[in-house]
């Protein structure tokens, strides 16, 4: 039987390509119930999520080749051959609050071998240590229960000055067996002025996450030297953490605003939304965009603090508002404000909410 060149061609390719696809799922099933330092020691691939802030997916590089992971996965491959394949939760201006809600809506990534964390800088502007000792821990723990063969590295941020916030992350990390990296050690070491390292004193440029990177090869590398174990899930450090966030849509009283496909715009200052809520935390889902406004916020009555909808670009985002409350019944009020965000350079001011965010225990 004679057969053409196209047909052998194409006999070759399928073969190699079944090959292809047997090695793949080999070492898939062989490098199953290995950590991750064993993962990358071998030169096997690996799974990563990234959840964090503007930090975290790397904003202030001068292109996306220059973000921390990128340049991380570089020398990974450089290192032992091992490919990082990535996943992200990331959102500039995010907190840990927001970290968990976009955790716990996200679909769940295959085979997660390592988690990124990296938050404080905008939590510090937001909340007290305690409270965000609260929302990281649970990030921790949410992440853990999500993934539980996963490690975790905690990421202490360059600009974080706040000593109580890297004292709580160290604190947690030691707690759960987390591999925290204080990249302001690094900065510190290099003999560079901040300028030399960042684009606007707070985010790294591609110099400053080199340092990112190589600081993170070498925790791997002495880990896996070491042969360090994994992150656990041992009793919690703070109390409720069986709480879960969810979104509250019933609006009690309103004055202005008006409903558009589920949710709630305003373009006029003394406009207002009421909703009640049971329990101690308190969040709202809001589209923030180049027309956002600000918001007073009002919880029983009492002025808590305002909130800028404003955004270069349209996102949907989940703001923290408060934490600590008594567990009892409460009203908000979100009061469109007369003065719009200093960024909002247009002439309109809009305000768009489409619901509270609150929380209630898992076991309920």
């Amino acid at each position: 039987m004679k057969f053409s060149a196209k047909k052998i061609y194409s006999i070759v390719f399928i073969t190699a390509a079944v090959i292809s696809f047997l090695a793949i799922q080999s070492e898939h099933y062989l490098s199953k119930d290995l950590t991750v330092y064993e993962k990358i020691g071998s030169g096997s691939s690996f799974n990563y999520l990234i959840i964090g802030d503007s930090i975290g997916r790397g904003a202030g590089a001068e292109n996306k080749d220059l973000r921390w992971y990128s340049q991380l996965e570089v020398l990974l491959k450089d290192f032992s051959g091992s490919r990082a394949r990535r996943n992200m939760l990331v959102q500039s201006g995010a907190t840990s609050f927001e970290g968990i809600y976009k955790l716990q809506k996200s679909p769940k990534f295959q085979d997660i071998d390592l988690v990124f964390i990296v938050f404080g800088e905008n939590d510090r502007k937001y909340m007290n240590s305690e409270q965000f000792t609260f929302f990281y821990e649970k990030l921790i723990r949410n992440a853990k229960e999500r993934y539980p063969g996963s490690e975790i590295i905690t990421i202490i941020e360059s600009p974080l000055k706040q000593e109580q916030f890297v004292d709580a992350i160290n604190r947690l990390s030691t707690h759960y067996g987390a591999k925290t990296l204080d990249m302001r050690v690094p900065f510190k070491q290099s003999g560079m002025l901040t300028e030399q390292l960042t684009t606007d004193t707070v985010h790294p440029n591609g110099r400053g996450y080199q340092l990112y990177a190589t600081s993170i090869l070498e925790l791997i590398k002495n880990n896996i030297e070491i042969d360090a174990e994994i992150a656990s899930l041992p009793k919690p450090l703070t109390r409720d953490q069986t709480l879960h966030l969810y979104e509250k849509k019933l609006v009690t009283a309103s004055k202005g605003f008006r409903s558009e496909n589920g949710i709630n715009i305003s373009k006029r200052p003394g406009d207002y939304l009421e909703y009640s809520f049971d329990g101690s935390i308190l969040g709202v889902k809001a589209i923030r965009s180049l027309d956002g406004g600000k918001l007073r916020v009002y919880i029983d009555g009492e002025y808590v603090r305002t909130l800028s909808t404003w955004w270069p670009f349209t996102r949907e985002r989940y703001l923290y508002v408060a934490s600590g409350l008594d567990n009892g019944r409460h009203t908000v009020r979100f009061e469109t404000a007369e003065n719009s965000s200093l960024n909002n350079t247009n002439e309109k001011s809009v305000i768009q909410i489409s619901s509270i965010i609150v929380a209630k225990d898992k076991k309920n």
